[in-house]
């Protein structure tokens, strides 16, 4: 069954149930609340009447057979089933006997002695009646007799078809307007449940591209914009994926294919010359060391991604831990003949880092800075404090980031095509670093502007603990 069809019942079915329901119970306080009052009214009115007539005829009383004339008499006036009692309760004359006596059996005596009458209201299936039984008293205030008047609500149902009419087609109107509106509405209800299956069919198959609207109830809007995240974020590994292997194949192409180069001219003879052979292991060796950073940076994030990497947060004082940290870097530049500039303060505090990962932080910013600077640009180390952050800084006079791509700078495996800021690696590197300041409880800042250089900032928190990285 479709979930239209499904929708559709769901709406009707309560209203195939309640609409009847409310008819029945409408028939019912029609009869018992209008009708059968308004015949005991009639009834009433139809008794005393009666009753003033036979209170000056004592000789009914005494005698069944003018009893038996009276109502006679009566009968071809009035409509209702008429019946004469004595004091006693028992029958003298009714138009119909065997009726009169069944309803001589609930007749109330003493009621009827101290002057009251006796109403008597039936509502039961096959026996919808009302009943009247007026007493007669004389002027010593005794029963001498009693008149019975009785009808059953079918002599009045012909007064109140056209209140049936009207009553049965304002019911149908109803069960008409409630499947109106309980189709309008499944169909409302379904459109964007069937938008979102459709479209979680499409990303299952690789297809979906545009977001789907955010339409219907909140409920379908939080589904629909789930869906709209959900494929977002499908697309965007998609093409991580795509970059990853993209650079996969470039990087390691490269230096595979000099090495079975290498290999060949060895085969070949090049190895008969020592010197020759001696070079060629050499530019060798050199190739394997420039993969490694490489497979350092895969190894790294595969650890990230499963959660596994624990960081050895020791109390480390940045003024002592900071400059060593920096020789290496210092003699890197310094060799390309780019200018060193470095301030750091001896008066930095003690913070619970990982002095080996947050050392990799700052070496991969210096080496960026260092690799995209060119001579005889400048390149500045500093570091400091403020009111609950320490801070290290590098800083450099490259072609600087464009506003587009320092969005993305950080992402894994993003490499820039602008003026080829990081066009070797995996780009890897600044999300790694991202990661670790993260993990610190840190954060990562950028500020840059193309054709002036950029600039990364460390923020590391003074006071609040670190974050661990194992999940």
């Amino acid at each position: 069954m479709k979930l239209r069809t499904r929708f559709i019942f769901s709406h009707i079915l309560p209203i195939l149930l309640i609409v009847p329901l409310i008819g029945v119970a409408l028939v019912y306080l029609l009869e018992t609340q209008v009708l059968l009052q308004d015949l005991s009214t009639n009834l009433t009115e139809q008794a005393a009447v009666i009753a003033t007539v036979a209170h000056g005829r004592s000789d009914i009383w005494t005698n069944a057979d003018e009893a038996a004339n009276f109502i006679a008499l009566l009968n071809q006036q009035v409509g209702s089933s008429i019946s004469l009692l004595s004091a006693n309760g028992d029958l003298l004359a009714a138009t119909d006997p065997v009726q009169a006596d069944k309803l001589a059996d609930s007749l109330d005596l003493a009621q009827l002695e101290s002057g009251r009458k006796d109403v008597i209201l039936k509502y039961q299936m096959g026996d919808q009646s009302a009943t009247i039984f007026f007493p007669i008293i004389n002027v010593n205030n005794e029963l001498v007799g009693i008149v019975q008047v009785s009808d059953k609500l079918d002599s009045l149902a012909t007064s109140f078809t056209r209140l049936g009419q009207y009553l049965l087609l304002v019911l149908v109107l109803a069960l008409v307007l409630g499947v109106v509106v309980g189709l309008i509405l499944a169909i409302r209800l379904e459109k964007p449940i069937v938008a979102v299956t459709t479209a979680v069919s499409e990303i299952a198959a690789g297809q979906r591209t545009d977001p789907i609207p955010e339409t219907g109830t909140q409920e379908t809007q939080e589904l629909a914009r789930s869906v709209n995240q959900l494929s977002e974020q499908l697309r965007l590994l998609e093409a991580t994926r795509r970059r990853f292997l993209a650079n996969i194949v470039h990087e390691l192409g490269r230096p595979l294919g000099a090495l079975k180069a290498a290999t060949s001219a060895l085969r070949a003879g090049a190895g008969d010359d020592p010197a020759l052979r001696d070079e060629f292991l050499e530019g060798m060796e050199q190739t394997i060391v420039r993969m490694e950073p490489l497979l350092d940076d895969l190894s790294r994030l595969h650890g990230q991604i499963l959660g596994n990497t624990i960081l050895d947060f020791t109390p480390t004082p940045l003024s002592d831990w900071l400059p060593p940290v920096l020789l290496p870097w210092r003699a890197a530049a310094q060799e390309k003949r780019l200018q060193w500039q470095a301030d750091i303060p001896s008066d930095l505090p003690t913070l619970e880092i990982d002095p080996t990962r947050m050392a990799q932080v700052v070496g991969n910013l210096l080496s960026n800075a260092i690799k995209f600077t060119p001579a005889p640009g400048l390149l500045t180390v500093s570091a400091g404090i403020s009111e609950t952050e320490a801070w290290i800084r590098v800083q450099d006079t490259g072609p600087g980031i464009s506003a587009a791509e320092q969005k993305k700078i950080f992402e894994a495996f993003y490499r820039s095509s602008e003026h080829r800021r990081f066009p070797q690696g995996l780009g890897l590197g600044l999300t790694i670093a991202q990661e670790i300041v993260l993990a610190h409880n840190g954060r990562l800042v950028l500020n840059s502007t193309l054709g002036e250089g950029s600039q990364f900032t460390i923020y590391l928190p003074i006071e609040h603990g670190p974050l661990q990285l194992d999940k």
